[in-house]
């Protein structure tokens, strides 16, 4: 299945709109919106932010932050259902032709998780090693998926500190034109305008990127479980709408307890079902 050319619409409007309003705004209350415009102000807050972030972590999590606002604006968070459908038509390709002629769907399949079950039923390796496999690279998702969002949570509290010392740097060099009254005004406002800037970005920007960021990772938690359960299930031989089945109620115990749930994945559990 070759990967769909998509749009986040909400996460792109709603990044768009927030600003826009403050523009706006500013405007209605007879401001002029170019005023809020500082390459100064913007240069001591973002940059200042970049760098404390650069400092604060890893590369993998910085990384994991740059896909992470990929994902977030480019890409829908996934569907269970369409995922399954992909997942039970295998299955019937898999019973029907055997196991090799799902190579060349391995090299389409656009979730990750799946891809990687797929090749590993290619490969023809043994259901336990498979389970063992699926398992750590479950565990080094589950590892990462919050990553982007601790950069961008830690970034929505370092912008506000520095728009304050963009505030505090705007004062002082307005102190220095004390002696010419005319450009105090001017320049106190100037100097809020980095406040403005850590505040807001901090709002508008960082923490809800953050907070879609781990909802997304909860939506694909419950996805590589489905995967983990249907991989397994299919190296035994389920196919078909005994499978669609079995990965349906998994949805369903996946929504309503996240804290119990992780049983449903094992292996045990999935023949007893499988059996019961």
């Amino acid at each position: 299945m070759a990967k769909k050319s998509s749009i986040d619409f909400a996460s792109v409007i709603g990044l768009a709109l927030g600003p826009m309003c403050i523009l706006l705004g500013q405007y209605i209350e007879g401001g002029d919106p170019s005023s809020l415009l500082q390459k100064s102000a913007a240069l001591i807050v973002i940059g200042g932010t970049v760098g404390s972030c650069l400092v604060s972590f890893s590369s993998p999590y910085l990384i994991a932050a740059v896909r992470d606002l990929h994902k977030v604006i480019s890409e829908p968070a996934p569907d269970p259902y369409e995922l399954i459908d992909r997942i039970v038509n295998y299955s019937t390709i898999m019973r029907k032709e055997g196991p090799v002629t799902l190579q060349r769907h391995v090299r389409t399949e656009t979730y990750p998780m799946l891809r990687k079950g797929l090749s590993l039923i290619v490969s023809n390796i043994a259901p336990a090693a498979i389970s063992s496999i699926l398992e750590r690279t479950f565990q080094d998702r589950v590892r990462l998926a919050n990553a982007g969002a601790e950069v961008f949570e830690a970034a929505g509290g370092y912008l506000p500190t520095f728009g304050i010392l963009g505030a505090v740097l705007g004062l002082i060099h307005t102190m220095s034109d004390l002696n010419d009254p005319s450009k105090v005004g001017i320049g106190i406002a100037t100097a809020f305008v980095a406040t403005v800037y850590g505040v807001g970005l901090a709002n508008l920007i960082a923490f809800p990127i953050a907070k879609k960021i781990r909802s997304r990772a909860v939506t694909e938690k419950q996805l590589d479980k489905i995967v983990i359960t249907a991989i397994s299930n299919m190296k035994a031989g389920l196919a078909g709408a005994p499978l669609r089945q079995l990965l349906a109620e998994s949805i369903g115990a996946g929504s309503s307890s996240a804290g119990t749930n992780a049983k449903s994945g094992t292996v045990s559990d999935l023949q007893q079902r499988k059996t019961g």
